[in-house]
């Protein structure tokens, strides 16, 4: 009877070793999805840490129409902690766009919200709104 070999232990010592490779030193862990935002001092900017953890979105809202009028984080997504909303609803757009929000209730728009049309973040007219709310 020949001896018994662990194959999958240099598998998995190469798996690890990739991983911890590829994850830049000091980046915030990602955060799980539906979860509250993690703790953070209130003097700092969303900007700072979210240009690094979540790019793509940043970008988007950066060169979108409310990064470009400095219309900060807070104001759609609220304040960090109990105030704070992953994913707002389409009823905080009124604040701001009232008409706009008003015009929601003609019967063409009955189960579509702001997010049917307009990306989250770019918020740019009448584009695609690939991962929208509904």
């Amino acid at each position: 009877m020949m001896p018994s070999r662990r194959v999958g232990t240099p598998l998995v010592a190469l798996l690890v070793a990739t991983l911890l490779a590829a994850a830049p030193l000091g980046a915030a862990p990602p955060v799980a999805k539906g979860a509250a935002h993690p703790a953070v001092d209130a003097a700092e900017s969303c900007e700072g840490c979210h240009a690094e953890v979540t790019p793509k979105p940043y970008q988007l809202w950066f060169d979108g129409r409310h990064g470009l009028m400095g219309v900060k984080c807070v104001v759609c997504h609220g304040s960090v902690g109990s105030g704070f909303t992953r994913k707002p609803k389409a009823d905080r757009c009124g604040g701001c766009h009232g008409e706009n929000a008003a015009a929601m209730s003609v019967p063409f728009f009955k189960g579509k919200s702001c997010f049917s049309c307009h990306h989250p973040h770019a918020l740019n007219p009448h584009v695609a709104a690939a991962g929208g709310a509904k």
